[in-house]
């Protein structure tokens, strides 16, 4: 069946009063200064800005194999997720999208159960793989590329940072 997610929403800006009950993390005024020259930002805005945004979905909802630009804090308030990272030293191995809009998210939609024939560099790609639970939060670098997906009834907040 369908399934609803909600997700990458900046839900804290338009219920302000749920700002409130989210702490940032000191990590998120932390970054190194070769970092704050790099390329700019679409999804952020101003270098520095701090984006918070909010996950909401069932059991099973995915968000693809991708990359961010920048510093990510995921914190998982309520339920669980699967969470595959691979380092960007085997970017080439993860078949981008050429450059534009999709570029940060790879052609390979699900890694378990990726085609040998058409990505025939991805089979035995390294990775880093964890279940992210309720309480935790994982720092993603940026550029780290990563698949996760929900295991039950689950709510993230994530904390970007350039």
């Amino acid at each position: 069946g369908r399934r609803a997610y909600l997700a990458q929403h900046a839900l804290f800006d338009q219920v302000p009063q749920l700002r409130d009950d989210i702490a940032v993390p000191d990590y998120c005024s932390l970054s190194l200064e070769e970092e704050d020259e790099a390329e700019g930002e679409a999804e952020v805005a101003v270098a520095g800005e701090l984006r918070i945004n909010a996950w909401l979905g069932p059991k099973g909802t995915v968000s693809p194999l991708h990359y961010d630009r920048y510093h990510n804090l995921l914190a998982q308030v309520v339920g669980s997720k699967y969470v595959r990272l691979y380092s960007p030293l085997h970017s080439d191995r993860l078949y981008p999208h050429p450059p534009g809009l999709h570029e940060v998210s790879s052609r390979i939609l699900d890694p378990d159960q990726a085609d040998e024939a058409a990505f025939p560099l991805f089979d035995g790609t390294p990775f880093i793989d964890l279940l992210l639970r309720e309480g935790e939060t994982l720092y993603i670098p940026p550029r780290w590329w990563h698949f996760v997906e929900a295991r039950e009834t689950s709510f993230s907040v994530s904390f970007w940072w350039s």
